[in-house]
């Protein structure tokens, strides 16, 4: 079981950033960057994640996984799911969401690579 740490939102951040460039640019991202910038907003974490649930992965139908977008969905997901675990907050997403947005970063990158 993973004890959350600060370090877990900073890793979460790097990917997030290190990821956009690749991505079609959308303002829950970019909520998300700027919430785990700042450790005082890592609870708002869990909006941003219903958010991105309803207004990219619903809306888009990247759940099918179909483009590096869609990759990027579940990232950016579990990169929320990280930061509000981070938070200290009650009631916190599943314990495996960081593991979770390790993966889909790896899967992303061989996406990539696969064109």
């Amino acid at each position: 079981m993973i004890e959350y740490t600060p370090d877990h939102a900073a890793q979460a951040l790097g990917i997030m950033t290190r990821l956009l460039p690749h991505v079609t640019p959308r303002e829950e991202y970019s909520k998300l960057v700027a919430i785990l910038e700042d450790p005082a907003r890592w609870k708002e974490a869990h909006d941003c994640f219903d958010a991105i649930r309803l207004n990219v992965t619903l809306a888009t139908g990247s759940h099918r996984l179909r483009t590096v977008d869609d990759y990027f969905t579940n990232i950016a997901e579990n990169a929320a799911k990280t930061a509000y675990n981070c938070s200290g907050e009650s009631a916190p997403f599943d314990n495996a969401s960081f593991d979770r947005l390790l993966a889909w970063e790896q899967k992303l990158l061989e996406r990539k690579e696969e064109g």
